[in-house]
């Protein structure tokens, strides 16, 4: 997978895409922090290479996965209707169940229609709507 300083190269980049509709999908791995204390560090980066592995075996055309954080991936897509966007999201909050002691992923997302949202823009709504997700299974 491209990391952070892939993202953070490519970021202004991005800005300058004319081709609409964009989306940033923001995903967070549940309690890894938990799984880590509790199973070891080994069980929590097979589930981060799990999670890498479907991530990659269902990418979609057009789109950069990235992962931006140590429990935390970023997708940039390119082309894709809103409920194009939704359906891959929930396809892959799905597979990501099926993860040995995994405990599930959030997932938020933000669609980029026109030239006056920028990329930093959506991946802060997505990572707002990936928060007020982690809420409501609380």
């Amino acid at each position: 997978l491209k990391n952070r300083s892939y993202l953070n190269l490519n970021i202004y980049s991005w800005d300058e895409n004319v081709i609409f509709p964009q989306s940033v999908v923001v995903l967070d791995l549940n309690h890894i922090k938990e799984v880590n204390d509790k199973l070891g560090r080994e069980a929590g980066d097979e589930i981060i290479k799990k999670t890498a592995s479907i991530l990659i075996n269902n990418q979609l055309e057009n789109t950069d996965i990235i992962r931006s954080g140590g429990d935390e991936f970023l997708i940039y897509m390119v082309g894709y209707e809103e409920k194009k966007v939704s359906d891959y999201t929930k396809r892959l909050v799905k597979l990501m169940k099926d993860i040995p002691n995994s405990l599930g992923v959030e997932i938020g997302y933000s669609m980029i229609t026109d030239e006056v949202k920028t990329v930093d823009d959506a991946i802060n709504e997505a990572i707002l709507m990936m928060m007020k997700n982690k809420e409501k299974r609380k």
